[in-house]
């Protein structure tokens, strides 16, 4: 026999519902496209079954005695590298939930499936089965290199020999386009490891007790940049980010004064930054601290909101002079209806408690559009700009 003669082999495709019908039915189908398709309707013969050569796995959400959601996470525990294909007659809500759970997990989703459905919908997933990458075996899975893990004495070390150093974004007028500010950000230049992401060094600093440090050397180095580009005749606003752990310090405001009057920036130039979860404590000390940051003359924005806990209370009470929308709402608005709202009943809440909105994380000309049309007065994202060191921001007039 030549290789000319032996015969492709056949995707293997596996299919679990308590249906017997639906299962030979999407068994069918899969069979005539040239898939080597097998079925259960019950969870011991699927894990008896589940193999990691499979290239797809059609999956009901409801069945008596077990859910979906279960067999998701028996995927992610097992690493699988099928393409997940959903099924269900739940709400369509329900059905993308269980999808961004199973992507958020690492699973591959090939499409979803609202019962009933008709042999084109179903030939339509079939087809991006088809040509869908087949999963690699783990024993032939190269392992990744091992990304640089710091340690509380390397931090200490970037920070003495001055490796932790201010970058900036800029913030962009949504209508004009001209840059407004800029957003500081801490980055950390390994000589031997390049850049080492803030995921690396942030949580290490709060972890143990070095957050003060790192956040006076960054705003230090930040605000005498800005007391450069001021000799220059610029006039910069900065936004400075604030770690929750620092919310318990009553002193704060009065040192963020002592740092701007140090490097003469007037507080009314620069927007502290806090994250929305800062504000799950107790609030009332924090209160304390925002409102005479307020009457120090320093904005105060609330960042990445609507991943956090605060309350509409504590949003309403606190002395907020601007809102960002996160980023991760952005990027699904324009694709999924909850997102969408989301976004849009954020730069309404923002603007009915008299503050300025921010759209961050703007990618595509589309998302721009959204925003603007949404009313955000300011964005940030990297369709206008990425974050950069000192020397490569241009502010107007420059």
């Amino acid at each position: 026999m030549t290789s000319d003669s032996i015969p492709p082999i056949k995707p293997p495709v596996l299919i679990l519902d308590d249906e017997r019908d639906m299962c030979e039915f999407v068994a069918d189908v899969g069979a005539e496209m040239g898939f080597e398709t097998t079925w259960c309707d019950n969870f011991e013969d699927f894990a008896c079954r589940y193999s990691v050569d499979l290239r797809g796995i059609f999956l009901d959400l409801a069945m008596p005695g077990m859910d979906g959601v279960e067999i998701i996470r028996f995927l992610a525990d097992n690493k699988s590298g099928a393409h997940l294909v959903l099924m269900s007659g739940y709400d369509a809500d329900v059905i993308e939930a269980a999808r961004r759970l199973a992507e958020s997990r690492g699973l591959r989703v090939a499409g979803a499936l609202h019962k009933p459905f008709g042999v084109g919908e179903l030939s339509a997933v079939y087809d991006i089965l088809a040509v869908a990458r087949a999963p690699v075996r783990p024993s032939v899975v190269e392992k990744a290199p091992d990304r640089y893990r710091p340690d509380t004495e390397a931090l200490g070390s970037a920070l003495d020999d001055g490796h932790v150093i201010p970058w900036f974004q800029a913030k962009f007028c949504t209508q004009t386009r001209r840059i407004l500010g800029a957003e500081v950000l801490a980055r950390w230049i390994h000589p031997e490891h390049g850049m080492v992401g803030p995921d690396r060094f942030i949580h290490l600093a709060e972890r143990e007790g070095m957050i003060d440090r790192l956040t006076d050397s960054v705003i230090r180095q930040a605000l005498a940049q800005c007391r450069d580009w001021r000799k220059a005749g610029l006039s910069p606003k900065v936004a400075l980010n604030l770690s929750p752990h620092m919310l318990h310090n009553l002193d704060l405001p009065d040192a963020l004064v002592d740092i701007a009057r140090d490097y003469d920036m007037p507080p009314e130039m620069i927007t502290i930054e806090i994250t929305e979860t800062a504000l799950a404590g107790d609030f009332t000390s924090q209160l304390d601290i925002l409102t005479r940051l307020r009457m120090r003359r320093f904005g105060l924005s609330i960042d990445d909101f609507g991943t956090g806990y605060s309350s509409l209370k504590q949003l309403q009470q606190g002395p907020f002079t601007e809102l960002k929308v996160d980023q991760s709402f952005i990027a699904k608005a324009l694709t999924e209806e909850g997102a969408r709202a989301i976004v849009e009943s954020s730069v309404q809440l923002g603007h009915r408690l008299g503050l300025k909105v921010v759209a961050e994380g703007i990618e595509t000309e589309e998302q721009m559009n959204l925003v603007r049309d949404l009313g955000c007065e300011e964005v940030q994202g990297y369709l206008l700009a990425r974050p950069c060191a000192a020397g490569a921001f241009v502010w107007p007039g420059a």
